[in-house]
């Protein structure tokens, strides 16, 4: 008895278990290690109790060690869908001139979206299958939340979510139209037309979203002279890449890593008519860690510096804590509110206030008025004022922000905010709870902590 209370303990005080035994996973360990791929032996996959999935170390890790290491060609990226030949035709030779007619329409993480969906409809035909199978079937952003929960989230949040929704409806109209037009010349393209909707892109996209990882490949292949190929169609870059395994360690703001392209000197930069696989085979992508990891501790990476609105909408998760987090203030509001009280903003100040870009970046942080904001209130206050050089004025304040009579005079919209925060949370108590609510309302219960330490100053 003494000893299974013991075993007890031990199992809750570590909070996690490892999984690294179960079917699907070790078929995916197996995949990987075939298919060439090197990841640090120390490292199983396990299932925390705070964070879901992820990788821990069973031994120490020490700063500068490689985490994992990949064939390029496991990994996927630009180059995967430009030498699909089968889904390069779905483009080429369709019924209406495409490439033409949605030049730069859609972004390339819509793009990679579309061909995780052509991927996914080849089933167990499909190289990546066993990578795609172990992919989460649903993921925790507010976009998946009820419509009804939505009207009730505070407006950055919702703001989010309706860019979200834009940019995915838009393009599968686009992928959709073009599907239909295209020549069904092969069974693959046939399960493609047939597997295409929006709930499979809607998955897709967020896959690409919330998984995948920056990859510059400028130094082996020439992203020029691409008017004839389906790259014509994107309007930003392709430096994103699908990464099995590494997609599996999980975020910490307090990591740090590097990435690295590993190119062989034999290789130059490739035109991409000329892209085959055994052009890269050997050229592969490592990451390394600049942290120290005890053993049995989970390893995280950093996805960047991000404030929780951010990670709550783009990867589904909330961090407690975030010194980053801020509340934005619109500027069209903000005008309103200066028409309200008397300081009509006049044709002058408008001009100078977007000349110095003194209407974006709104925000309160825990420090206060940003920058812009405070710079903007000058405006407001000072530009008529007799002996006052309002730009030598604004870009002081970079070091002497407390001018009361601004902080007073905002305060009134700041409490306004604050108001209609408190009274969605009141609105949200009536649902039920669930992960991705719970992290919509941690994140407005910081913007309630940030703007009444701003009001009680």
């Amino acid at each position: 008895m003494g000893r299974t209370q013991r075993k007890r303990r031990h199992k809750n005080l570590l909070k996690f278990y490892t999984c690294n035994n179960e079917k699907d996973l070790i078929l995916l360990n197996s995949w990987l290690a075939k298919e060439g791929v090197r990841y640090n032996k120390k490292l199983v996959l396990a299932v925390f109790n705070d964070t879901g999935r992820g990788v821990l170390t069973k031994k120490k890790i020490t700063a500068g060690e490689e985490l994992i290491n990949l064939p390029l060609n496991l990994t996927i990226n630009v180059t995967s869908l430009l030498m699909d030949v089968v889904f390069c035709r779905v483009f080429l030779e369709n019924k209406i001139p495409c490439l033409h007619k949605y030049n730069c329409k859609v972004t390339f993480q819509s793009l990679m979206a579309f061909y995780l969906v052509y991927l996914k409809s080849q089933g167990n035909e499909c190289k990546w299958y066993i990578y795609l199978k172990n992919l989460p079937k649903i993921y925790t952003v507010p976009y998946f939340l009820p419509n009804e929960i939505k009207k009730c989230i505070d407006d950055e949040i919702h703001s989010v979510i309706v860019k979200q929704k834009n940019i995915i409806e838009n393009s599968f109209y686009i992928f959709d139209e073009i599907l239909k037009n295209t020549i069904p010349n092969s069974d693959i393209v046939q399960n493609f037309r047939s597997n295409f909707s929006l709930c499979n892109y809607e998955w897709a996209y967020f896959t690409v979203n919330t998984r995948c990882v920056y990859m510059d490949l400028t130094k082996v292949i020439d992203l020029k002279n691409i008017e004839s190929s389906i790259l014509c169609l994107i309007n930003d870059n392709t430096k994103i890449s699908l990464c099995p395994y590494l997609d599996m360690i999980n975020h910490s703001p307090n990591s740090r890593n590097e990435t690295k392209l590993l190119v062989n000197k034999e290789v130059g930069i490739t035109p991409i008519n000329n892209l085959n696989e055994k052009i890269f085979s050997d050229v592969r992508f490592s990451i390394y860690t600049k942290n120290n990891f005890d053993p049995y501790t989970q390893v995280f990476i950093c996805y960047g510096d991000s404030h929780n609105l951010k990670l709550i909408t783009e990867y589904g998760f909330y961090l407690p804590s975030n010194d980053i987090d801020f509340v934005s203030f619109n500027f069209d509001k903000i005008n309103i509110y200066l028409n309200m009280v008397g300081s009509k903003l006049s044709n002058d100040q408008l001009a100078f206030i977007s000349n110095h870009g003194l209407n974006k970046e709104l925000y309160i942080d825990l420090r206060g008025l940003s920058f812009n904001f405070y710079g903007l209130l000058m405006v407001v206050k000072y530009y008529y004022s007799q002996n006052v050089d309002i730009s030598r004025l604004i870009y002081s304040a970079a070091v002497c922000s407390d001018d009361r009579v601004l902080i007073e005079f905002i305060k009134p919209m700041v409490k306004e905010r604050l108001v209609n925060i408190q009274a969605s949370l009141s609105k949200l108590s009536n649902f039920s709870k669930c992960f991705i609510l719970d992290n919509c309302i941690n994140l407005m219960c910081q913007y309630v902590k940030i703007l009444e330490k701003f009001i009680k100053c």
